[in-house]
Order: structure tokens, then sequence, then C-alpha cells
């Protein structure tokens, strides 16, 4: 039986919407300003990869920035040398290829350039909005996936094999942490240890008592010289009064001879016996004169030899107390006592060493250098950094070893010994240290090629600083934007001149032109540091964080914004040359 549905009258009166059977059929939206600029922009950059001569600048650009980055490498260059080297020829060089690839933007559809812009439905402002996006953002990605990863790799091979000044390091581990310079105490004076107060790895203070020897001996070497001391005095004072005594008798065989020679005077009146006996007294007063003279010498002598016997004696005394004094045996410096070589009860002599100590907080390591060539680099007052588990400490390389020595392994290998401070930290001797040396950059081999580089970049013999430091990831990113901001400028200034001169030759020939010029122009308005030249010379300044951070982003500010100057002129002028409806 056949049966049939039953359809209501509702729903035979309504019509139903029937879908369209091919989607392509469907109405199609207009699409807006910004994506029509977004997908022209798309278009382009399809084009800009299939051109080969953006590929051959890519990979030409690519290939010479690693050679250029492994040649230094293999030299041992800092990070800072290396970039300014790489952002230096993109802009001396590879801006050339940029005004090529900027200029050869509208040499494909000039001909037909207003017929499809009318056809397509598009406005010159969209048109062109999308070919300075597109060629913008070519550049930067071309630039960009070179500089950046060469950059980041140059500071990370700064990381691995230099210190934050831009040296070269020699890495040593598990080397031996010693006392500095420890200082030795000797027996000043001979005696029996009475008394020891101190032990190995015990901290003492400059002037703590370290040992005690038996003062009573030396006591009474000093009680025996102060009793010759006094005799040697007593002594002076009776050569004193025996010259004195030998001064009055000269004066009284002087009177007395005086006397004689008057009453020779009268000798007519005294008969020849009475002159015989006169002259015989005189004679006899003469000879007493010469030995009372003869004894007044003789006292005086004596006088100058017992003050010099006073002056022995009293020397002799000082040397006893001083010795009395040294039965005392202290620290020297504050520190820690490393040796201890003496007992109670020991016998020392004058000279025998008693115990080692060593400075506080004062360390050192003597660090094996196994290659020869880093050896020859060394020198004292280089830094170092010796890192003992956790923690770091700076020192300084203090002296270098003349002849090789056995390391604790038994290998021969030239040393340096490394002194540093340990910031008062307790319990570091005896410790194994991982040390790090700097070593100064190798003296530079002067060439044609480099006395060129060094009049084009603005290098001097007053570049050290410069030439050595390392590069903050800040600093490189100061210098990634001068490069960009150069290439924007001569992206837009390229558009410029295609639009003014509607010829893609001769808007690369005055792009590259007013490349050249720039550094006139650019004094001639009172902004030098736009000029290239400037940017070349100043940017080993900008890699070794010297510059001043304010200066340079008003320089990138003054780049970018006469990118953006040109892009808006441009843009203007090829709005304006709208063909008549």
């Amino acid at each position: 039986m056949n049966t049939s549905k039953v359809t209501s009258p509702d729903r035979i009166d309504r019509p139903e919407a029937v879908e369209p059977i091919f989607p392509e059929h469907a109405p199609r939206r207009i699409p807006g300003r910004w994506k029509s600029v977004r997908l022209l922009a798309v278009t382009d950059l399809h084009a800009i990869w299939q051109s080969w001569l953006c590929r051959g600048f890519f990979l030409v650009t690519l290939i010479l920035t690693v050679l250029e980055l492994k040649g230094m490498q293999a030299e041992q260059k800092a990070a800072s040398q290396m970039l300014e080297a790489i952002y230096v020829t993109y802009i001396l060089i590879w801006m050339h290829g940029v005004v090529f690839i900027a200029g050869n933007t509208l040499a494909r559809e000039q001909d037909c350039l207003n017929d499809a812009i009318l056809s397509r439905g598009l406005t010159r402002g969209e048109y062109f909005g999308g070919k300075l996006i597109a060629r913008s953002f070519a550049i930067l990605l071309m630039l960009g996936c070179v500089i950046v990863p060469s950059s980041f790799w140059a500071i990370r091979h700064d990381k691995l094999i230099r210190t934050e000044t831009g040296y070269v390091i020699s890495n040593t581990r598990n080397t031996k942490v010693e006392a500095w310079d420890p200082k030795k105490v000797f027996a000043e004076a001979g005696g029996t240890v009475a008394e020891r107060k101190v032990e190995q790895g015990d901290s003492v203070h400059a002037g703590d008592i370290l040992a005690q020897l038996d003062d009573r001996p030396l006591f009474d070497e000093v009680e025996t010289e102060r009793r010759n001391e006094e005799n040697a005095k007593n002594e002076v004072q009776n050569s004193q009064r025996r010259f004195e005594d030998a001064q009055r008798a000269v004066t009284q065989a002087e009177d007395a001879l005086e006397r004689a020679e008057r009453s020779l005077i009268a000798k007519d009146l005294l008969s020849k016996a009475e002159q015989a006996d006169r002259e015989m007294e005189i004679r006899s007063k003469k000879r007493e004169i010469k030995d009372s003279e003869s004894r007044l010498r003789v006292a005086q002598d004596a006088i100058v030899t017992a003050q010099r016997s006073v002056e022995t004696a009293q020397a002799r005394v000082r040397d006893a107390r001083k010795r009395f004094g040294h039965a005392t045996i202290t620290a020297p410096v504050s520190g820690y006592v490393t040796e201890v070589n003496v007992q109670r009860g020991q016998p020392v002599a004058i000279g025998t060493q008693l115990f080692a100590v060593a400075p506080l907080d004062e360390y050192q390591v003597k660090v094996p250098i196994y290659r020869f060539d880093e050896f020859k680099k060394l020198k004292s007052g280089l830094p170092a950094y010796v890192r003992i588990e956790h923690t770091e400490f700076k020192g300084t390389v203090e002296r270098l070893g003349a002849t090789t020595q056995p390391d604790r392994w038994g290998r021969d290998s030239n040393f340096a010994v490394v002194r540093f401070k340990g910031n008062g930290t307790l319990g570091l001797l005896g410790l194994n240290a991982d040390v790090r040396l700097t070593l100064p950059p190798g003296e530079e081999k002067k060439t044609r090629a480099t006395a060129l580089w060094n009049a084009v970049t603005g290098h001097g013999s007053d570049d050290l600083e410069t030439r050595t430091s390392s590069v903050t990831a800040s600093w490189m990113w100061v210098g990634v934007a001068k490069v960009f901001g150069c290439a924007l400028m001569l992206v837009s200034l390229t558009l410029f001149l295609a639009v003014l001169f509607r010829s893609a030759l001769i808007a690369v020939l005055a792009g590259i032109g007013l490349w050249h010029v720039s550094n006139l122009l650019f004094d001639f308005v009172g902004l030098p540091d736009l000029s290239y030249l400037e940017i070349v010379r100043t940017m080993d300044k900008v890699l070794s964080g010297v510059a001043n951070p304010f200066h340079e982003m008003a320089g990138l500010a003054w780049l970018f914004g006469f990118a953006a100057i040109f892009a808006g002129a441009a843009l203007t002028l090829f709005v304006a040359q709208d063909p008549p409806k």
C-alpha cells in the first residue's frame, strides 16, 4: 500500500532557503585597507624570496660573515672586535646591496603600474604601503638572520674564553690553597723553652705570646753587664781625678822653676858654688815639669779609654736587656700558626726557627701553566679569579716561576703564584681551587690591510680599552639598531628616489651617491654623528660600553626619524601621482 506524506499548508507556502551548491558562487567581501596592505606585503615578500638578487645577497653575506667570525675566533679576538668588524662591514659594503634590493621594488610593474592599480581596485597608498612594508621587513629579516645570531655567538664565545675585561683566560683546576708569605719566627736569644702557648692552626693577633724562654740566665747576664757598666763609670771618675792631680803637679813644677830662675838673676852677687847649685835646681825643676806633663798625658788618655769602656759596657747592657726581652716570643703579624718546630723544655740557640705565622686573610695558589705560549703572555699584576666551591675571589698574579717544577701529579710545568684575599672567609687553607688567569691580548700584526682598516674605523694606539672589552647584550642591541637604522633609511630613501625619478637605475645610482655624500650632508645640517663614517668610527666605543647611552639613543632616534620622513615623503609623492579618472 502506498502512503504519502502529508504536508501542512504552512510548510508548502513558505519558501525554503536553498544553500549554494558551489562555495565559489558565494558573495565576496571587499578587503579593508589594512588587509589589502597586508596581502600586498605578503605577495611582495614571496616575490622577494624568489628573487636571485635577494637570495644571493643573503647567502653571500651569511658565508662571508661566518668566515670572518671563524678567522677572528682563531685569533682569539674579543667579541667587541668581532661584532665591530661585522657591523662595519654591513655599513660600508652591504648597504649597497640594500640599495639595489630597494631600488628594484617598482621596476617590474613600472610600465603598467597605473593600469594595474586601477584594474585591481586598489588605492595607490595601499599598493605603495605594502611594497614599503615588504621591502623594509625583508631587509631587516635578511640582516637580522645573520647579525643577531652572530652577535650572540660572539658574546657566548667571550663568556667561554674571556673575562669581563675581554682577555683570554687560562683555566687550572684542583690547585691547593696555601698561606701567602708566612712570616717565620726565629729565636733571637738562646735558652730553654719554658712554655709554649700555641698549636699549629691557631689564630693569633700581632703581639700575642707564642712561647716563653727561661729568662733567669738572661737576667743574670743583664745584672753582670750592668755591674761592669758601673765599674767602667767608676774608672772614668778615677781617671779624671788622676788627670786633675797631674795638672796640679805640672802647675807646681812650673811655679818652682819660675822662682829658681828669678833667684839666678842676681848671679853676680853669688859665689860660683851658689850659682852652680841654682843652675842644678833649675835643671831639676825642668825635669819635674816634663815628668808631670807626661803623667798628665797618660791620665788624659786613660780618661778616653775609660769612657770607651763605659760605652762598650752600656752597649753590652742594651744587648743583654734586648736578649732578655726576646725571651718572650710574640707573633709578628695577625694570622694563623702554620708551623710549630719547638717543644717545652727544648734548648734553642739563636737563629733557630720556632714558628711560622701566615698573614690573616692572605692566601696564594701556585698555578701550573702547561702551555708555554700562554705562559709567555703572563706578567705580574694581571687579574686572576680563584673559585673555591661556589665562592669566587679576585686576585692578581704576584710572580712567575723562572724554571719548571713538577705539579702535584709529577708533571713538569711552568707556574704562576696568584695572591688573593679571602674577604674574611675562614677555613680556606688546604682546599682545592679552580683558577682562571687573564692573559693580555696578543700584539696585532701591522700590515697594510690593518693600517687601512684602522684608518677607516678611526682606531689608534690608545684604543686598548675598547679593543679588549667584552660586549653586553644591551650595547650589542644598540649596535644592531644602528645597522638597522641605516638600512631602513636607505630603503625609504631609495623608494623615494624611485618614485621621484620613475627609474630603478637612477634610483639605485642616486641612492648610492647620496649614501656616500651623506657624511658632508649631515655635517652641513649639524648632525655629524649620523654620518656613516662617524658611526663606523664610534662603533667600537658603543660595543665596549664606553659610549654615552643618551647620546646613542638620540642618534638612533634621528636615524629612524629620517627613515620615517623619507617613507612618508615617498608615500605622499606616490599617491599624488594618481592617474586621471
